[in-house]
Parts: structure tokens; sequence; C-alpha cells
């Protein structure tokens, strides 16, 4: 009779801990999940890049199993999402100290022209910036991933309303860095991102670099 009772808390313990894992990741989703653009109520000024649909929303996990590459591989342009004046620049400068390259000057954001992405903001990449957007991913866990049809392999970081600060954790760090450092080891080899393989992160460690709070 003890044991069956053991047996039944143990079954019990286990259906509770299985409960607080999947409220934790329908929590998150809900956490970074942005609304739809609204309609513009304007067209684009002179000069100004035309209004560009938004591509399909992925789920925060989805870039979990691709490699991150590093940081001075990639472009990044960072846009205005939430009407927040010189918030653009300030981030890509930021980002250019972690090792980013400029994917393009700070600009208005042309899938939100109304400034209402309500959000802590979003990675927009196409196929072949999926390693790119994993690397951005790292230091801004609480953005939210989106795919859209651009052929080229840079990034853009559109800044939502939610969006305070770039989240670099310890082990975001220490994964750039890992990054960073093989890069001079390809380089010498005469090797390019496509033809060598990025260094093996640690899985444990690309799970620690977006544990935050959003």
């Amino acid at each position: 009779m003890p044991a069956l009772l053991v047996l039944a808390a143990l079954v019990v313990l286990s259906g509770v801990l299985w409960t607080r894992i999947f409220e934790g990741v329908e929590d998150i989703e809900t956490a970074t999940a942005c609304s739809p653009p609204g309609a513009p109520t304007a067209p684009p000024a002179p000069g100004e890049e035309p209004y560009a649909p938004l591509g399909k929303m992925l789920p925060r996990n989805s870039l979990d199993q691709t490699p991150p590459i590093p940081p001075q591989d990639i472009r990044v342009r960072v846009l205005n999402g939430n009407g927040e004046s010189r918030q653009a620049s300030l981030i890509s400068n930021e980002l250019s100290g972690l090792g980013f390259a400029k994917g393009g000057d700070p600009d208005n954001d042309p899938v939100y022209p109304n400034y209402d992405l309500n959000c802590h903001g979003q990675i927009r990449f196409g196929a072949a910036g999926v390693n790119a957007a994993r690397t951005l991913s790292l230091i801004a866990p609480c953005a939210q991933l989106v795919r859209d049809e651009r052929q080229d392999p840079g990034v853009d970081f559109a800044l939502g309303s939610k969006f305070d600060d770039i989240k670099t954790t310890a082990e975001a760090k220490q994964v750039l860095q890992e990054l960073e450092h093989w890069v001079p080891q390809r380089d010498s080899a005469g090797g390019t991102q496509q033809e060598v393989s990025p260094p093996s992160i640690d899985p444990a460690l690309l799970v620690a670099a977006r544990d935050v709070h959003c």
C-alpha cells in the first residue's frame, strides 16, 4: 500500500511539472507575440521606402536547431516600428559594438508604417538569413521571428512598443565570443562562411542565452 501511495504521488508530481512546463512555453509565446500591422493611414512620403507586407510569424523555438554564425558576417538593419525618436539609431550603434555589420541606415519600418508594432520587436529574415537570424535572436530573445520572401541574407530588426534594450546575457556574450574567435581561423584557411562550417556551440549555452523574462 505505501508503495502505491508513493507511485501515485510521483504521477501527480510529474503531471504538475509538465503542466508548468507547457504553461511556461505558452506564456513566453504570448509575451513575444506581435500584433499584425494596421492599414496605412497615409501613402509613403517622397523618397521613403514603399510599404512592405508582413512575412510569416514563426514560433519562438523555430530556429532552435539552426546553428548561429559570427556577428561580423551578419548585416542588420534596425527599423523604427514604435515611433520612438532616435531609438533605432542607438540600437544600431549598440549592435555594431557587439560586432554586427550594418545592413543599412536605421529607418522607419515599412511593414508597420503607423508605428503600431505592439510587442518587443521582430527579427525578419529570408531563406538565406536563417543562421543570421538565429544569432541575432540570442541577444534579442524577446523579438518575434518573421520569415519573408527576401532573397539576400540580411536581417531586419524592427523595434516594437515594448522594446527597452538588447538583452545580452552572459551566455549570449560567450556564444558571440566563440563565434568571433573562429573567424580568423576560417579566414586564414581561405574559406568563406558557405564553405566552412561554424564552430559547434554547446546546446545548453544556446538555451541559456535566450532564457530571459519577456
